[in-house]
């Protein structure tokens, strides 16, 4: 048999490849992502192996892979590709391609599969989770007093460290992605581009709340009400009367309370505020 030209072969594979994607099983077969780089190699002028040549010409002559159990491969493919699976599109299209291939699943593997499909339809029928309301204007104060975090609190809290950067990411996100409506609320604005919206989920939230459940408490339900007569704290232990004249807020993402302190308007600390006794 002659020798197959650089030409011929890398037409050959390109056509290949396309008829990988257009049969819905590039994220399937393993030997989509071999052509690809073969495909990158022939284009920049680079040799094959003997080995790559002989692997690559035995795809080509066997054209598309017959999948087993092509239903259950297809149903996989398609809750990879509901919005908001974005984070386990990879893991399921690994339980495609081993199911497309015959093999067999774990239990373990099995029932995670079960879970995972689940979800994604859940997600087709309700869309995709996105905090509003009140639990939006939590999260932001969340992430204003979780700023202020060094890296050793992090690394002893893994899980809420997770999920400050889960919930810090769809924040700034969002930020940029913002419309009011004709009432001054604030919505995402569905004609903007989604592509790029980090994940989100109700686990994120409640573990990062749950973190900062005291500060947050402070803010919905204050100790010190407007008008009450407090001990404000100096360095040193020096006390000054303040009196108390607002709601409690954030600032830098410490609560403050706003005060009359010598006959000054100033923001305290909660931490620097005592009761009288």
């Amino acid at each position: 048999m002659p020798r197959k030209s650089r030409e011929l072969r890398l037409s050959q594979t390109k056509k290949l490849v396309e008829t990988y994607n257009e049969a819905g099983i590039s994220h399937v077969d393993r030997s989509f992502r071999f052509m690809n780089d073969m495909i990158i190699r022939l284009e920049r002028g680079k040799g094959l192996s003997t080995g790559q040549r002989k692997y690559l010409d035995n795809l080509i002559d066997l054209g598309i892979p017959k999948l087993k159990n092509e239903e259950r491969v297809n149903e996989i493919l398609e809750a990879a590709k509901v919005d908001g699976m974005q984070q386990v599109s990879s893991t399921l299209n690994d339980f495609a391609y081993k199911i497309g291939k015959g093999w067999s699943l774990s239990e373990k593997q099995a029932i995670f599969l079960t879970s995972l499909l689940s979800k994604a339809e859940q997600l087709k029928t309700e869309g995709r989770f996105r905090p509003t309301g009140e639990l939006l204007e939590d999260l932001k104060a969340a992430v204003s007093i979780c700023r202020l975090k060094n890296g050793w609190y992090w690394h002893h809290r893994p899980g809420t460290a997770k999920a400050y950067g889960k919930v810090e990411s769809w924040l700034a996100w969002m930020y940029m992605h913002i419309a009011k409506d004709s009432l001054g609320d604030i919505k995402i604005d569905q004609s903007l581009p989604i592509e790029d919206e980090p994940i989100i989920d109700q686990w994120a939230c409640d573990k990062l709340l749950k973190a900062v459940k005291n500060p947050l408490s402070e803010l919905k339900n204050p100790k010190h009400a407007e008008g009450a007569i407090v001990w404000r704290v100096l360095p040193g232990g020096i006390k000054t009367c303040a009196i108390i004249t607002g709601a409690p807020g954030l600032h830098n993402g410490v609560v403050i309370y706003p005060a009359l302190v010598s006959g000054s308007d100033i923001q305290v600390p909660l931490g620097d505020i005592r009761k009288r006794r």
